[in-house]
This record gives C-alpha cells, sequence and structure tokens, in this order.
C-alpha cells in the first residue's frame, strides 16, 4: 500500500548533492505536488535494504522513496545509481517542510499547505463541538 506523502515523516537528505526525502515506503504518486519528482529506489539482490539505484517505479527489491526537486529525466526501464550518491542528513522532515525550503511552486496540482489545511477542516468537520453535544443531549 502507498502512503500519502502529506501524511508522511521523511529522512532528509542530499541525492547527488541536492536536496531531497526518503522513506522506506511506497508513496502514493498523487500525492505530489508540481515541482517535485518521486523514484523509487531498488534494493540489491544481495541486500534488499542497499540503497542501489532511483528508478520511475520498482516492483522488485523496494528499498524506499525518493522525493527531491532534481528532475533526473528516467524513463520506465531507466535507472540511476546512487549508492556513493546519497547522503543521509540525520534529522526527518515533512513534505510542507520541505517545500517551504525548496520549492518554487508557481501553481501545484494541490499544494501541500492547502492539503493540510483541508485535512484540518474535514477533521473539525467530523468532531462534534460543545454545542452540538449538549443539544443532543437534551
Amino acid at each position: 500500500m502507498a502512503v500519502d506523502a502529506r501524511n508522511e515523516i521523511f529522512d532528509h537528505i542530499e541525492l547527488f548533492d541536492a536536496p531531497a526525502m526518503f522513506t522506506n515506503a511506497r508513496v502514493d504518486r498523487s500525492s505530489i505536488p508540481e515541482g517535485l519528482f518521486c523514484y523509487d529506489v531498488r534494493g540489491a539482490d544481495d541486500d534488499p535494504g542497499g540503497l542501489t539505484v532511483i528508478e520511475p517505479f520498482v516492483t522488485v527489491n523496494h528499498a524506499g522513496t525518493i522525493i527531491g526537486i532534481e528532475d533526473y529525466m528516467l524513463e520506465q526501464g531507466q535507472a540511476k545509481y546512487i549508492a556513493t550518491h546519497i547522503n543521509f542528513l540525520g534529522d526527518e522532515i515533512t513534505l510542507a517542510e520541505f517545500c517551504a525550503e525548496n520549492v518554487e511552486i508557481s501553481e501545484p496540482k494541490k499544494g501541500v499547505l492547502d492539503s493540510l489545511k483541508e485535512n484540518k477542516a474535514k477533521v473539525a468537520k467530523t468532531q462534534p463541538s460543545s454545542k452540538h453535544s449538549k443539544e443532543e443531549t437534551r
């Protein structure tokens, strides 16, 4: 099952010296705002957790997902070696924090901050207010 990038906490990384984020999970591509690029990471056959290459989509030996600001222009079936070009920075970051720091998005298909506001509004609507709760008990 793929996770929604807007709700995930990522490892903050650099990939080829550019800021990026990593998660072990598969990420739902529809949750990635325009201006960011998403790649699956393939693990080695002898070490599935080892981060060897990025590809547009990985089925076998999926070791994680990277979201970043660089477009490596990979077509399906192409891969780019990353094993010695990935640097974990030692902190965690959300998609909203990453976008605020690194991304200039002119018109996202669904902005990260807008999505977070919508999610909060939905939660608020599903929770009864104290006024309604008192009226319902009468």
